[in-house]
């Protein structure tokens, strides 16, 4: 073979070694990949993977639609919200000596810097509660001021309103406040015992400190409506804010559910059931007297020996059912066998 074809493969194998090889060497390639931002980085790993197939239609997600944990999702805590404004109703009907309304109004969770950042007129109402922290309860300072009016002997109107309370106004709404405070407790009772104690009251909610600004309340309105006629009538809302920290020991509870109605009864089980409980076995014993003595002479006792009991023949003695005592009964015989007759029933405080 000649030098010059000799060369000529040399030449073409080194051209198929270029053709393989890569056109970056590793080095290089991390050296380049370090220079681009990690933005164009997951740009170009993304164009290097193929297309996906995308769907005909999608519909907007709507994220407010969420279960943003709701008041509404703890149906225990709207019920114990609603019996206290049934309880409230009855109290201010007592007051105005006319008929009153409350009506639920809205159900939602709001920060309570939004809370404390509206303009209406209110009264605030700041309690505290040991282990819980601090709730609030609102009225439009309107509903308050007819309250007083009430109080004072007056037909419950409100006049024109200021942004604070007189002094007069502000030592009734201390009343109003003690009568809130025994509602809330009675209320919570059935679900959690609460001890609430008026923290503040106030007209400016900026000091009140219930809560920090970004925390989340769990709150409800209702509308307050005293007297029918037009003349007459006295509308306003009343709130309740109970920051979410407050609830969270009790917030398990009110997930449960709460119903009215009536439990159906199945009258042929509850037959059934009756028959199969007549038929359980029972043991009865009846304890006629007891005597003691100490060891001593519990071992010397032989046959013929009589044992004194300090207790007479027509004493009664008692019938036991297992562990209960049931009955009296008197000691005596029937056909030449020992029998006893039962007497009263032993009271035990309850149905038996």
């Amino acid at each position: 073979m000649s030098s010059e074809n000799s060369d000529e493969q040399d030449a073409g194998k080194q051209t198929m070694a270029d053709e393989n090889k890569p056109v970056l060497e590793p080095e290089e390639i991390d050296a380049l990949m370090a220079s681009m931002a990690p933005d164009e980085q997951a740009e170009a790993m993304f164009a290097s993977l193929p297309e996906l197939v995308q769907p005909e239609s999608v519909d907007a997600y709507d994220f407010s639609g969420g279960d943003n944990g709701s008041p509404s999702k703890y149906p225990l805590f709207v019920n114990v919200q609603e019996r206290l404004v049934e309880a409230l109703n009855e109290q201010w009907a007592d007051v105005f000596q006319r008929e009153t309304s409350i009506i639920t109004k809205n159900v939602f969770q709001k920060k309570y810097l939004d809370i404390i950042s509206d303009e209406t007129h209110r009264v605030y109402f700041a309690y505290t509660v040991e282990g819980h922290g601090r709730m609030m309860a609102t009225f439009e300072t309107s509903l308050i001021v007819a309250y007083v009016d009430a109080m004072l002997g007056g037909t419950g109107e409100s006049y024109e309103v200021s942004e604070s309370l007189s002094p007069v106004e502000q030592r009734l709404s201390e009343r109003i406040a003690s009568g809130l405070e025994k509602l809330l407790e009675d209320a919570w009772k059935p679900v959690h015992m609460m001890d609430f104690e008026l923290f503040k009251l106030d007209t400016d909610p900026q000091f009140l400190s219930v809560a920090s600004s970004g925390d989340g309340c769990f709150s409800m309105d209702f509308e307050i409506r005293l007297g029918e006629g037009a003349d007459e009538s006295v509308n306003g809302i009343f709130s309740l804010h109970y920051p979410r920290p407050f609830l969270e020991p009790v917030l398990e509870k009110l997930r449960s559910t709460v119903s009215d109605d009536d439990v159906a009864v199945d009258e042929e089980w509850e037959a059934e059931l009756g028959l199969a409980m007549g038929s359980v076995p029972l043991s009865l014993r009846i304890v006629f007297a007891e005597c003691s003595m100490d060891i001593a002479h519990f071992l010397k006792l032989s046959p013929g020996d009589l044992l004194p009991l300090s207790k007479s023949e027509q004493e009664p003695s008692v019938l036991w059912a297992d562990s209960m005592p049931m009955f009296d009964v008197v000691v005596g015989s029937q056909d030449g066998v020992l029998a006893f007759e039962v007497m009263n029933e032993i009271n035990h405080g309850g149905a038996s």
